[in-house]
């Protein structure tokens, strides 16, 4: 009879076993994972909050009508938006044209920009009527680079219709 080998391992302690040093490796991933993200989620700004969302949103029903309208109008809004430079100051230019493809005045046009992690550096810009029959335009500077969502919108009597768009504003080289 062949003689069978003995198992010398000692099982008793639980931090030689590879299977234990596995699932507590597994388990130690985990948890750095997990306080890196809630440290990231302290740290950083949480973004837009939005003071009166119940109001907001009882009056969804208004935006949608509101959307609708303007799509009866046929407005067009024409945006020349250069590419935006941390600091640099750049004209932004405007083409207001009916659905004829006729330009045409407005009482006002202004561009409105939200720092989508900031609500302190949010604000407008009214864009001022050129010679030339519907066009608009307007110098302004964005102080911080990144993303930033910007609404034109333009008035004419008790009719209003917007556009919006998000830019990134780059870094100044």
């Amino acid at each position: 009879m062949q003689e069978q080998k003995k198992d010398t391992r000692d099982w008793s302690v639980a931090w030689k076993n590879p299977l234990v040093i596995f699932w507590v490796a597994i388990l130690l991933t985990v948890l750095m994972v997990n306080f890196f993200m809630v440290s990231m989620a302290v740290v950083t700004n949480p973004g837009l909050v939005i003071d009166d969302f119940y109001e907001r949103g009882k009056n969804h029903a208004a935006v949608l009508a509101e959307r609708q309208q303007m799509e009866k109008l046929g407005w067009q809004l024409k945006v020349d938006m250069p590419e935006l430079i941390e600091g640099k100051p750049d004209r932004i230019a405007l083409e207001v044209l009916d659905k004829d493809h006729t330009h045409f005045d407005v009482d006002s046009a202004t561009l409105y920009y939200y720092r989508p992690s900031d609500r302190n550096l949010d604000g407008s810009v009214e864009l001022t009527q050129l010679e030339t029959k519907g066009h608009y335009a307007s110098e302004f500077a964005l102080p911080l680079k990144g993303k930033w969502d910007f609404i034109i919108e333009v008035v004419k009597g008790d009719k209003k219709y917007s556009i919006g768009q998000s830019f990134m504003v780059k870094d100044p080289e």
